[in-house]
């Protein structure tokens, strides 16, 4: 059976592959890359921007090899096909579980009817009226952030805001320990991103020791949670019902996995990507301002600039058409959504910050059965975050003598942001 993906509206470019065995389409395809690269974001988007002119399909063989894509129609289009030809475990390039999961991460690698249940569980806890109710306490955490620094008129913004502010959101949200939140991070940075410039079998060796200890980590708080439930979402999932019956700890782990790795990197890294941006071209920080209508528009193109994650789909039909490229059942598709975002059949001068873009729904938080679970918390945490952080450091700069350092890996994003700016006063005691 043959399915065509790509019912955007425009069909790709079409390039006669026919009687060319699947081997002989991968050789004609072939163009290797590197999802776990030292090079820079930018680098690496300059080589899909080249791949979409001439190879938009291509094979790669490093690893166990999958399918790169990287237009947007074409990217769309196998995000909305969730468990019709498409699958989504395991979600890594090399079709290997390097996140550590003891099934599939709860809700995201999971499809079909057991995916819808998973979200009617969760869905209501991720409400915008509930999200909305946090508010006032992201103001507050926001701000007694900004006290820590701001002083002294210079921070390292991505360790001293961009990671702790949406982390202590998620590790509230959840029940989790504020004070973990440097040893959660830690285990984020190394399963999503290796260990940045060492060998693939050293990032490996790094990835196992610290699924032991997230394993061992989870595994203590859900026994005790079992024991002591509060009005946490852990404790929720854990009295809920699924399918007539409890989670058991596998499930509950793989939920607490996902929430981790998904909660902690993604708006970090669009803080973080973004005030390098700012800190170089302080114009803009100034127009995201100007009115205050520009604010959302503003965050749904940082959004779409930066986005950082990089999902895999698995076939699962005897073959799938995907931009004009039949890809047979077992081969595992990637698509880093930054390149989705940069296509500029959509988004002329894709690589320029531009608030006043027409709208054009981008894929920062997927599409269809698995968009975002936390999508309203993010928005407002990106949203309070900004304004908190306008009203207390109007100017800053980036201090280039401490140049930032990107990462890419199943989540891109960067590891440092030295700013300078004027000091200010703390506005609460310390």
């Amino acid at each position: 059976m043959t399915t065509h993906v790509n019912d955007a509206g425009v069909e790709p470019a079409a390039e006669d592959h026919s009687g060319l065995s699947v081997e002989e389409l991968k050789a004609k395809l072939r163009r290797d890359y590197d999802p776990f690269s030292t090079r820079t974001i930018a680098e690496q988007l300059a080589e899909l921007a080249e791949r979409r002119e001439q190879v938009p399909v291509s094979w790669s063989a490093r690893g166990n090899g999958c399918w790169v894509i990287t237009r947007y129609d074409d990217m769309a289009a196998m995000l909305q096909r969730s468990n019709k030809g498409f699958i989504s475990f395991p979600s890594t390039p090399d079709g290997v579980n390097t996140q550590g999961s003891q099934k599939k991460m709860i809700p995201i690698e999971v499809d079909g009817a057991e995916h819808r249940q998973y979200r009617a569980l969760l869905d209501p806890l991720f409400s915008p009226k509930r999200v909305q109710a946090l508010e006032p306490e992201l103001r507050v955490a926001a701000n007694r952030l900004i006290d820590k620094f701001i002083e002294a008129g210079e921070a390292d913004f991505a360790h001293e805001f961009a990671l702790p502010f949406p982390g202590a959101t998620v590790l509230a949200i959840m029940g989790w320990p504020a004070e973990d939140l440097e040893k959660i991070n830690a285990w984020v940075d190394v399963v999503m991103h290796g260990i940045i410039g060492a060998s693939e079998e050293e990032s490996n060796a790094a990835r196992g020791k610290a699924h032991g200890e997230i394993r061992q980590y989870f595994g203590d708080m859900i026994t005790e949670r079992r024991a002591d439930p509060g009005d946490d979402v852990l404790s929720h999932m854990i009295r809920s019902d699924f399918a007539d019956r409890k989670l058991d700890d596998d499930e509950l782990f793989d939920f607490c996995l996902l929430m981790m790795l998904a909660g902690l990197d993604t708006v970090k890294s669009v803080f973080a990507q973004s005030f390098v941006y700012f800190g170089r071209h302080p114009e803009k920080w100034d127009e995201m301002f100007e009115h205050e209508e520009t604010l959302k528009p503003a965050i749904e193109e940082l959004l779409r600039w930066a986005s950082p994650p990089v999902p895999t789909r698995n076939v699962t039909e005897d073959v799938i058409e995907v931009g004009g490229v039949s890809i047979p059942k077992g081969d595992r598709v990637h698509g880093p959504l930054a390149a989705a975002n940069r296509d500029p059949k959509y988004y002329p001068d894709p690589d320029e910050i531009q608030f006043d873009r027409p709208a054009k729904p981008h894929l920062a938080f997927g599409l269809g059965a698995h968009r975002c679970l936390g999508i309203h918390l993010a928005r407002l945490e990106l949203r309070v975050g900004y304004e908190e952080l306008r009203r207390r450091i109007p100017r800053f700069s980036l201090d280039e003598s401490k140049p930032p350092i990107d990462h890419l890996g199943l989540a891109w994003g960067v590891e440092n942001v030295h700013i300078t700016f004027p000091p200010g006063p703390r506005e609460n005691p310390a």
